[in-house]
């Protein structure tokens, strides 16, 4: 069944209101993560994060879960390893030299002491929000996901 898309601009749009809460929230992350003084900016910190939630995380799946370019991501990890919160090795997989990224001690303890305050800003947004909504908008976000890649193809 085709919809009729019912709204005659783009700023009355469903995607509309989902960028800009995109938006907002990157905005007031980045505000926050600077505000802790961890020495990362917002960004390099999603990295870090990321990193730390995956083992033996290639720098291309990285790129690829983050939706970010391999030199973006490329920047961002030298910038963390300046800081000594990743270290790169080089491994070989399927006869493909890869990186492999892994937090050291410092950035996971980076993480760990600041993730309490990032959940809270994460829970805050959320606050009148219920559980069955947010389960709501995770089934929508997947079914938005997989017909953008049905079109796509």
């Amino acid at each position: 069944m085709v919809k009729e898309i019912k709204k005659n601009h783009y700023v009355d749009t469903v995607i509309y209101s989902v960028d800009m809460i995109i938006r907002n929230v990157k905005s007031e992350l980045r505000q926050r993560v600077d505000n802790l003084g961890m020495g990362i900016t917002s960004e390099q910190f999603v990295v870090l994060d990321t990193i730390c939630c995956y083992k033996n995380i290639y720098q291309q799946q990285l790129s690829d879960i983050l939706m970010k370019d391999k030199s973006n991501t490329t920047r961002i990890i030298k910038l963390l390893e300046q800081k000594e919160l990743v270290k790169r090795t080089v491994s070989n997989s399927n006869g493909k030299l890869v990186y492999i990224l892994e937090a050291t001690d410092k950035g996971k303890n980076l993480i760990k002491d600041n993730m309490p305050t990032i959940k809270k800003f994460i829970t805050d947004i959320f606050e009148n929000i219920t559980d069955e909504e947010i389960e709501t908008l995770h089934r929508l976000s997947a079914k938005f996901q997989k017909d953008l890649s049905n079109i796509k193809k």
